[in-house]
């Protein structure tokens, strides 16, 4: 039986939530998309990071450029049940709050889009910037679960927009009363 995969999404159902805006750092240089290219932070922490839209805080905070600001036990849970190399923690300051999150860095990246059954282009030079060219632009994302066993954490090569997990961390984080987070399926059935 192959196993479940789900994309980590922004809960936008709950409008009593707040939401976050982007890292930035102490001179003001806001950072948009540093934390999906699964690379790790080598610069200046913690990072400063406003709150747009006031509201109840969740333990999964979206601040767009798909970059999660995560409640730090929520973080503690993640490297208790995964293979903790995979994670990069990056302490946070969040103006007028004193909550303790942290950016979750997912380190992982796994070339595991499933082509037969996704919906997609890709980035060409006629209409790309040249980092991404060749990349994918996804409309309707599935992964091959062959290629992504083993894995539980991670970004997809190619598509790096896109944070998925495996069945068991989504049980995890459901069991643990995760909020700020949906969970979409992403292995074709068929």
């Amino acid at each position: 039986m192959a196993q479940d995969f789900f994309e980590i999404g922004f809960d936008y159902c709950d409008p009593t939530r707040w939401y976050l805006g982007q890292p930035m750092t102490s001179a003001g240089e806001t950072l948009p998309g540093t934390f999906r290219n699964c690379l790790p932070w080598t610069g200046e922490y913690p990072l400063n990071v406003e709150i747009k839209k006031h509201g109840i805080p969740a333990t999964f905070s979206h601040s767009g450029f798909s970059i999660y600001i995560v409640e730090a036990k929520a973080l503690t849970l993640l490297q208790k049940i995964t293979d903790p190399k995979i994670l990069q923690r990056i302490p946070v300051s969040i103006i007028g709050s004193l909550e303790n999150y942290e950016i979750l860095n997912v380190l992982n990246k796994i070339d595991c889009l499933d082509e037969q059954h996704s919906e997609f282009r890709r980035w060409t030079a006629d209409n790309g910037p040249p980092e991404r060219i060749g990349d994918y632009k996804v409309s309707l994302l599935r992964i091959d679960p062959d290629r992504a066993s083993g894995h539980d954490l991670f970004r997809v090569k190619g598509w790096d927009i896109a944070l998925i997990c495996s069945g068991k961390i989504k049980r995890h984080l459901e069991e643990a009363g995760v909020t700020g987070i949906r969970f979409k399926p992403v292995v074709h059935i068929g």
